[in-house]
This record gives structure tokens, C-alpha cells and sequence, in this order.
């Protein structure tokens, strides 16, 4: 790092240059290597799966996904002129789109006609899975049917393919986070130049990130959500990591250092740090990997991509701008809000002092608020929420409505049975014992007419539940089907028959027990590894130990919010929502392996100041202090940052997940960096005293050592004092004159 700080400080436009030809290289990739996002849950080795594989062997043309285009009409009935001409006209067209295999008119699969004779369903079955499909020929089918609409006729769509048709692009959220970082960082750096460079420099990270995604999107299954989750990370770390590079930079020109030396100490110092801490947050979110879910872990890699990007950018494009603005940084400086740098004994100085006295106090208070907070996690229903739970201006949302008031909430969320019996046909018998064994089941509202392959070895039993998709009961109804009615129905013929219960609540109830069940192998592992990188940077035991425990808790007390809002329905119309239900499956793994990391960030840096005021003086206490007072405004800033970033999302977003995700986010971080890091830390670490620094030898000769924050050469300690003497000179005659 220090080689590299040097080659930055004396060669800055070579680097800026090799960003520039980077992102244009990433402009053109983009455009002849950019793949196609996914929402598919499916998962290899789960029951889903094995009916999909099945399907796709014996019964290509049911393979695929199925799209409802709904029709109703508000006023007579839909057996009218008006209505059967647009369903006709509507079936033909669609016949003609490629990728479609079959439609199927309401007439012809039953339970398609509601009772009232207002509503009807028409059935498009496509030959590919939903995220395998052309994103224009579902729009095609969409058009089709919005252009037949009329003030008598509504027309909406469901299913899969609508829903990745209805990716949420980037927009208002994105913006208002911006703007809200730009005011933060203002106030803060009380200069609009200094405030604008970590926007620069994280929207640069942010934009061949997301070139990064959409490339990676052509070899893997990458989530349709993703660069949002990747636009929410890349623009709060981006703008963190600047923010702390940029604070180092401004305290050593305070002190006389000359723009060059003082971007290489910056670099040496809170770049080495940005880069151990953007390190942590890769692992975390690689850890993913560990759940066994190629979407979820493909997720964690596009934001760690974004991340590793963020962090590359900090300390080599940024330090390069820095060398080139140098004392121009201070440009366009705000009226009363000046910045000043140091601050190592301002009013945080004095508030960790005040912990000191009351250590035991402070750390039993704030550890009760978390552990409170913590316990409605304990009550989690983790699933995936449906179509019910999007705004009203998406089609499918309209279509979740009408089927619901039409036809009965399960009827949004169909399964289905795959009975396959290879090399020998099924009889009418084989397929009566099986309908008769899912319709016994509780919890099945209706049990529809099979579907058979030509073959006839193969076929589909459509089964409507008595409840919406999302609910905690539907979900039960899949054990019992497959607990139950499947070896019901196998007792009564051929044994050599094969029967999957399948359809998107199996798949998702699948991916959520999947998850649940790799769920302590990924804790083990993100865990032990931050802990073991901390050991090897700060060479103690307790320290990483309580760092791990205590982001634990405040991820707890995050994790806990959510089932408040979200479950509980506490202030949800404040989030532009309408109804309460699970926590989406991928939610509480992904805030885990972010937060886990973005905490470590804010204890590497609070950590490696108070480290480095411990190697100096030896006192505890006083390193504690100072380190508080020295980074706890930098700290604050950066968790305002995340928190505006993050809280827009929540706000301004659509999607119930991002609204989730931005939401718990935005909450984790302002407990982290407040109840956390300003009370629980220097409360702990005043009562233990020198024991932080604490680590057997035989451990201390076996762990690599990495090296956080190095001392300062003692030239440039020499010359920092000299410029603080001169400085001081020079401003007396000033102020006097000033007076």
C-alpha cells in the first residue's frame, strides 16, 4: 500500500486515466456481452426442481412458465359481445408470439369463468422457464392485451413472466438518496468541492459495478433486483469509503503537510483501512455462497462486485483527484459551517470520558434496548410475499385483485401435481386416486382435471389452495400434500409411479427451507473469518470476540424491526403499504452477510485509532477516548450517509423486498453507529481495560500479520508539528487583526 500511495501521489493523471479507459471499456462490454437478469427461484435438489427436470423431459409443452391475462368486466357480464371479441382477438395474436406453446381460453381449462360470470382467465403457456424467456416477447403478449382495454373492459396480467417483465428500473430512489448524501456531506465537510468528490467517486464505482452485474448477468442466474441492492451498497460504502479517505486527507493538510505527502498518508492510513474493511464486506457477502442457492449466492457476488469496485475506486481514483485539487478542496467553502479537522478532543472526547466513569452502567442499559429489540426476530415467518403486496400501478397487482374477489386468493397461488410412470401410460384410475387423495387434503379448496402428455405417461393435476400464496397456511399445505396425499395416492396403483408436488409457493417454500437449513453454516462462516481477519490486524482475542457479539446484536435488533413493520403491520402505510406478510426468504441472509461486514467497517476505523494511541501512550482509557473523539464525527457522517442512502429506498422504492431491505438497513446502521459504536465499544473497552490487547504468544507467532493503520514515520510526525507551530503562528495575527 505505501509503494502504491507513492506511485497515486506522483503519477495521479496516469491513474485517472486508466479510469477513464476502464469505463470506457466497460461502456463498450457491456453493449456486446450484457446478459439478461433473473427472478428464477428455482433450486437444484429440492422437489421443485426434480418436477421442472421432469417436465422438461417428458412434457416439453408444460414446461414453462404460465402467464393469466384476466379479463373482467365491471358492468354485465363477460359473456358479452364486447368481451368474448377481445378474448378471441386477444388468444389469436398471442397464438402467433414466439416462445408461446399454448393458450388456453376459458372454455377450455376449468375454474377459468368466475361464478358471478363477470371475470374470465386465459391461460398463456409459454415453452421456457420465466427467466429464461425474451423480455420483448412478454411485453408482446402484454401489449396485445392492454391495446383491447376499454372503460368496459379491465385487462391484467399474472404470473412469472409478468413479474420479470416488471422490473423496477433505477430512479427516484437513487436520486433522493443522492441528494440527501450531498447535504450530509456538505454539513460535514462544510465545502461543496470537498462534498461533491465522494459522490464522483462513488457513482464511478457504482456505474462499472453495475457494467460488472449486467456482464456477469450473461453467464449466471443474477437477480432482477440485484442492481438496485447493488445501486443501495455501491452508493452508501462508495461515498463511506470516500468520506474516510477524504477526512485523513483534510487532517493532514490542517496540520501543514504539503497535498502530496498528505494524500499519501491518507492513503497509508484510511485507504490501508478501506481496504481491510471493504475486504471484510466481500467475504461476508461471498459467504452466500454457503446457503446452496446459486441465485441467492450469484446476489451476494454482483453486490461484492460492487463493493470490491467501491473500495478500488477509494484508494486510487479518489487519491488521484485528491493530489490534482490539493488546498483546493476547501473550495466554495459554506458560511458557519467550516470544517475543522482532529476533533480527538471535542465533545465525543468528553462523552467516552463520561462512559468511563459509568462503564458498567452504560453497557448493561444499551445491551438491554438491543437484546429487547432483538426479541421479534425470534418470531420471523420468513417466505416470499406475493403479487397482493405490490402498488396498485403495477398490472399484476390489479390481476392478484380481480382473481382474488373472482375466483378465491388461492387461485393466485396454484400447485400442482406431476404423476410420471415411465414406459407405461396412465390410466383414468391411476389419475382419479391421485385427484382423490389431494382433494382430502385440508387446505384444498378445488382439484382440477389433469393435463396429459401426449404420450400419456405424464401429467399435471392443477390444485387450488384455500389461501393466498403468502400465507403462513399455505405453505403448511405443501407438507401435507407432500407428506400426506402423495403416499396416499402411491398406496393405491402402480408403484413404480412417480408424483412431485410443484408450482412457484413449492418453489419458494423450497428456497426458504433450503436457506433456513445452510443458515448456521453461513453464520459459522462469515463469523469466524471476520473474527480471524480482525485477530491478525489488532493481534487480540477480545476485541474481535466482542465485535462479532455485538454486531450480532444490533443485526438482531434490525432483524426484529422488520417483523415489526412488516409482520406486525407498525407504520407500514407509512411505506406505501397495504397489507403485512412473511419476510422475504433472502432478506435476513443478505442483511446479515452487508451488515456484518459494513459494521466491521465502522470498527476497523473506530479500532485502528484506538490502537494507534495505544502503541504511542500505553493508557487505555486515553486511547479509547482519543480514538472516539477522533473518528467518532467521520463515523456518524458516513452511518448518515448510509441511512439517507438506504432510507430512500425504503420510501421512494416499489418492491416490498427493497422496501425491506432499505428499511432494516436504515435501522441497523443508525443502532450500530450510535448505541453500538459510541456506547457499547468504549463502555466494554474501558472495563477491560489493557485485556483488549490481549493474545498468547503461541497465537500471536501462528496468525499472519496485517497491518491496519501503520505509524507514521517519524519525519513526517517532525514535520506535522513543525507546520501545526507555524500554522498557529501565523493565524494570532490574523484574528487580531480580525478583532
Amino acid at each position: 500500500m505505501e509503494r502504491w500511495s507513492v506511485f497515486v501521489a506522483e503519477h495521479p493523471w496516469r491513474v485517472v486515466a486508466m479510469w477513464i479507459l476502464l469505463v470506457v471499456v466497460a461502456v463498450v462490454a457491456v453493449r456486446n456481452l450484457g446478459g439478461t437478469l433473473t427472478d428464477s427461484f428455482v433450486v437444484p435438489g429440492t422437489e421443485t426442481q426434480s418436477a421442472v427436470d421432469l417436465l422438461e423431459e417428458r412434457y416439453p409443452a408444460r414446461s414453462g412458465s404460465e402467464l393469466a391475462a384476466v379479463f373482467h368486466t365491471p358492468n354485465g357480464t363477460i359473456q358479452g359481445d364486447e368481451a368474448q371479441s377481445a378474448i378471441q382477438a386477444f388468444a389469436l395474436q398471442v397464438a402467433d408470439v414466439d416462445e408461446v406453446a399454448v393458450v388456453f381460453p376459458p372454455e377450455q381449462r376449468q375454474g377459468s369463468l368466475s361464478a358471478d360470470g363477470r371475470t374470465a382467465i386465459v391461460r398463456v403457456a409459454f415453452d421456457k422457464l420465466a427467466n429464461n424467456l425474451s423480455s420483448e416477447n412478454i411485453g408482446e403478449v402484454i401489449g396485445y392485451g392492454e391495446a383491447l382495454r376499454s372503460d368496459t373492459l379491465q385487462i391484467d396480467f399474472a404470473g412469472e413472466p409478468v413479474r420479470e417483465y416488471e422490473t423496477e428500473p433505477p430512479g427516484t430512489a437513487e436520486l433522493v438518496g443522492l441528494a440527501a448524501a450531498l447535504i450530509i456531506l456538505i454539513v460535514g465537510f462544510g465545502s461543496i468541492f470537498a462534498a461533491g468528490m465522494p459522490i464522483v467517486s462513488a457513482l464511478v464505482g457504482l456505474a462499472v459495478g453495475t457494467v460488472g452485474i449486467i456482464i456477469a448477468a450473461a453467464f449466471l442466474d443474477i437477480s432482477t433486483v440485484a442492481p438496485t441492492f447493488g445501486a443501495m451498497l455501491g452508493i452508501g460504502v462508495g461515498i463511506d469509503y470516500a468520506l474516510f479517505v477524504i477526512a485523513r486527507f483534510r487532517e493532514q493538510l490542517a496540520a501543514g503537510v504539503d497535498p502530496g505527502e498528505a494524500t499519501r498518508a491518507a492513503v497509508t492510513t484510511a485507504g490501508r483501512a478501506v481496504a481491510f474493511a471493504g475486504s471484510i464486506v466481500v467475504v461476508a457477502l461471498l459467504g452466500l455462497f454457503a446457503i446452496g442457492i446459486p441465485l441467492i449466492a450469484n446476489m451476494g457476488l454482483a453486490a461484492a462486485m460492487v463493493v470490491l469496485i467501491e473500495m478500488i475506486v477509494a484508494v486510487s481514483l479518489l487519491p488521484a483527484m485528491l493530489v490534482l485539487i490539493g488546498r483546493r478542496i476547501d473550495k466554495f467553502s459554506i458560511p458557519g459551517l467550516r470544517y475543522t479537522a482532529g476533533g480527538e478532543h471535542g465533545r465525543w472526547y468528553h462523552f467516552s470520558r463520561r462512559i468511563e466513569r459509568r462503564a458498567w452502567i452504560y453497557l448493561l442499559i444499551a445491551s438491554a434496548i438491543l437484546i429487547t429489540m432483538t426479541i421479534p426476530a425470534f418470531m420471523m415467518e420468513m417466505g416470499v410475499s406475493d403479487d397482493g403486496n405490490r402498488p396498485t400501478s403495477y398490472t399484476s397487482r390489479r390481476a392478484y385483485d380481480l382473481i382474488s374477489d373472482a375466483f378465491g386468493p388461492g387461485v393466485n397461488g396454484s400447485l400442482f401435481a406431476v404423476v410420471d410412470r415411465s414406459g407405461e401410460r396412465l390410466t383414468p384410475e391411476d389419475l382419479q386416486a391421485v385427484s382423490r387423495a389431494l382433494a382430502a387434503t385440508e387446505g384444498v379448496a378445488a382439484v382440477l382435471p389433469p393435463d396429459i402428455s401426449v404420450s400419456g405417461e405424464t401429467a399435471l393435476v392443477p390444485i387450488i389452495p384455500t389461501t393466498a400464496p403468502q400465507e403462513l397456511e399455505s405453505r403448511h399445505l405443501i407438507g401435507r400434500l407432500r407428506e400426506g396425499a402423495v403416499p396416499a395416492a402411491l398406496d393405491e396403483i402402480v408403484p413404480q409411479t412417480t408424483i412431485y408436488i410443484a408450482g412457484i409457493t413449492a418453489a419458494y417454500e423450497d428456497v426458504t427451507a433450503k436457506m433456513i437449513s445452510r443458515l448456521p453454516i453461513f453464520f459459522a462462516l462469515v463469523i469466524g473469518v471476520s473474527i480471524l481477519l480482525l485477530m491478525m490486524a489488532f493481534r487480540s482475542i477480545l476485541v474481535p470476540l466482542k465485535a462479532a457479539v455485538m454486531n450480532m446484536l444490533a443485526i438482531g435488533a434490525a432483524l426484529g424491526f422488520l417483523v415489526v413493520i412488516f409482520q406486525w403491520g407498525w407504520g407500514l402505510s407509512f411505506l406505501g403499504l397495504d397489507r403485512t406478510g412473511p419476510i422475504e426468504s433472502f432478506i435476513p441472509m443478505i442483511m446479515f452477510a452487508i451488515l456484518f461486514g459494513l459494521s466491521m467497517d465502522y470498527e476497523v476505523f473506530l479500532l485502528s485509532r484506538i490502537r494507534e494511541h495505544w502503541l504511542e501512550t500505553g493508557d487505555s482509557g486515553e486511547s479509547v477516548a482519543f480514538g472516539i473523539g477522533a473518528s467518532a464525527r467521520v463515523i456518524t457522517a458516513a452511518a448518515a450517509i448510509l441511512i439517507a442512502v438506504f432510507g430512500s429506498f425504503a420510501f421512494f422504492g416499489d418492491e416490498r423486498a427493497v422496501k425491506e431491505f432499505g428499511i432494516g438497513m436504515a435501522f441497523a446502521i443508525f443502532i450500530d453507529a450510535t448505541l453500538v459504536r459510541l456506547v457499547l465499544v468504549p463502555a466494554f473497552m474501558q472495563i477491560a481495560g489493557p485485556a483488549n490487547w490481549y493474545m498468547p504468544k503461541w497465537l500471536d507467532n501462528a496468525l499472519p500479520r496485517l497491518t491496519i493503520d501503520p505509524p507514521i514515520p517519524v519525519r513526517t510526525r517532525v514535520r506535522r508539528m513543525l507546520g501545526v507551530a507555524l500554522h498557529m503562528v501565523l493565524a494570532r495575527p490574523q484574528k487580531s487583526a480580525i478583532r
